[in-house]
């Protein structure tokens, strides 16, 4: 019995101290294996991943360009990149890893660097970038100084748009524009019910002209226009304390009149926060087309919206700036057009229903009113 327990004993500490070995035995050969797992691979350390670079966005990049009231200063700040003629978003990270901005501005906003100047739908000029770059908020692109090349007597609107780098457009022109003429005053009220009732909308006498403007169409007979109008609401207000719609539409001229070649209409309260209330702000030439911009004000930011031209009946928003870095606001400059003549009533500013054309009513002749200016009462 003491020698059975002996052999026990051994048997255990052979177990015990020789795992993953052979031992001989009794004239036999027996293998032991370590039945604990593996020892784990050490984990990637910070330092490990902060040496991975984050990849820089491909070009590309739509840019704000604004104008601003320091001597004329223009600025010019990078807020989406362009993938297949489309806007997407420019996926700049929050914060920005040490040594990302300094390697994004090198690689699209260096000294020197010419990006395509395009207003009113079309190519007017190139912006060349200068240095050095400004951080308005850590958390977003920099901004950046630059210098407008325009055709002699051309005038550089508040708010343009660059492209590029590296992107090919056709020649230089100059900066279009188009006043508010009688017919648009006509026409507005009319389209503006219809695409209230098809919207659902059954208080569309309610509506009040928030924003109208002349748009410049290259190839059109006549200009395009954009209106925004409001029921129970302003663009600027606190918000509604009840129901209230919001209709924008850019409409073109066409053989029955202003047709809308792309609207956007929402219903909303004010308590449920899904307020959107869009108005023009300007367009930017693509290689096969036209981007054009509004702004979405929802009463706590304003945010670039863009639409791609086509001829889609169901055309609408095709990218939103995102909510974190807003270039109007970042920008310093209030809602401005895209086009000299289009500088009148500010963006947003409220005009009595009483002041609007009956349909089918037409306005006495007189002198044209400047795109944005609204109809003087009385």
């Amino acid at each position: 019995m003491a020698l059975r327990f002996r052999r026990l004993v051994l048997v255990t500490s052979l177990l015990a101290f020789s795992a993953g070995c052979e031992i001989e035995w009794g004239g036999a050969t027996v293998h032991f294996e370590d039945p604990s797992p593996p020892p784990e691979e050490p984990a990637a350390t910070e330092a490990d991943a902060e040496q991975v670079e984050l990849p820089l966005p491909d070009g590309p990049l739509v840019w704000v360009v604004r104008t601003t009231g320091n001597a004329g200063e223009v600025l010019a700040m990078p807020v989406a990149r362009l993938d297949g003629g489309v806007p997407v978003d420019l996926e700049y990270p929050e914060p920005p890893p040490e040594g990302y901005r300094e390697r994004f501005d090198a690689a699209f906003a260096a000294e020197a660097t010419e990006l395509v100047l395009g207003a009113s739908g079309s190519r007017i000029g190139s912006l060349v970038l200068a240095a050095p770059a400004r951080v308005l908020d850590s958390g977003c692109a920099s901004t950046v100084p630059a210098q407008a090349l325009l055709l002699p007597g051309t005038t550089l609107p508040a708010v343009s748009f660059g492209l590029g780098p590296d992107l090919v457009m056709g020649a230089v022109g100059a900066a279009a524009s188009a006043v508010v003429d009688n017919r648009i005053r006509t026409f507005g009220p009319v389209l503006a019910e219809q695409l209230l009732r098809q919207g659902g909308e059954d208080r569309p006498f309610l509506a009040q002209r928030a924003d109208l403007v002349a748009v410049p169409w290259p190839g059109d007979q006549r200009p395009a226009m954009a209106a925004t109008y409001l029921i129970n609401d302003a663009v600027e207000g606190p918000g509604p304390t009840g129901a209230a719609t919001s209709l924008f539409f850019l409409a073109r001229f066409g053989a029955s009149g202003y047709v809308a070649d792309w609207s956007e209409m929402r219903t909303y309260s004010g308590q449920t926060g899904t307020r959107e209330i869009f108005t023009w702000v300007g367009s930017a030439p693509l290689p096969d087309g036209r981007l054009d911009f509004a702004v979405r004000h929802d009463g706590t930011t304003r945010r670039l919206v863009a639409s791609v031209d086509s001829d889609d009946p169901a055309r609408g928003i095709a990218w939103t700036e995102g909510a974190r870095c807003p270039a109007m606001e970042l920008l310093e400059g209030p809602t401005a057009r895209d086009t000299p003549d289009a500088r009148g009533a500010p963006a947003g500013e409220e005009v009595p229903a009483g002041e609007e054309v009956p349909a089918g009513e037409e306005v006495p002749a007189g002198d044209e009113v400047p795109a944005g200016q609204e109809v003087p009462a009385g």
